[in-house]
């Protein structure tokens, strides 16, 4: 099997070291949801951001609404509780602790609910990207 070639960083990627006791929790792309950067964005010169998310408030009255994200890669690992999603031509996908789930670039989707004890790691490349309404 032949290997893809690989892109090289313009830069060299460094190491990337994240305490939790000196990375707290932040406001973010979201208002229910805070996040803890993980530095992964200075590290890889912004091929690759990498965050721990987690439940601020309740999920919006009826969910996020529609929307996709212009990645290359997005991947979800849950931490810590739940999380009812819907990804447009799978349906509606119940997540739990332990549970991890890819969202291919630009893939219509949108959350219907989330526990209170709600945590997730998130990994995305590029680090910089845009979230597009989609109703």
């Amino acid at each position: 099997m032949a290997q893809a070639k690989r892109k090289a960083p313009a830069e060299p990627q460094e190491v990337v070291i994240s305490y939790a006791a000196r990375s707290p929790f932040q406001t973010g792309l979201r208002e229910y949801m805070t996040y803890r950067d993980l530095g992964m964005k200075q590290g890889t010169h912004g091929m690759v951001q990498a965050h721990v998310l987690r439940a601020a408030q309740p999920c919006p009255q009826g969910g996020t609404g529609w929307h996709l994200h212009d990645t290359d890669f997005q991947m979800i690992y849950v931490l810590k509780g739940n999380i009812t999603t819907e990804l447009e031509g799978k349906g509606v996908l119940t997540f739990a602790s332990g549970d991890c789930w890819s969202q291919p670039p630009k893939i219509r989707h949108r959350v219907l609910a989330f526990s209170p004890d709600f945590e997730a790691m998130e990994i995305i490349s590029p680090a910089d990207f845009a979230t597009v309404d989609a109703e």
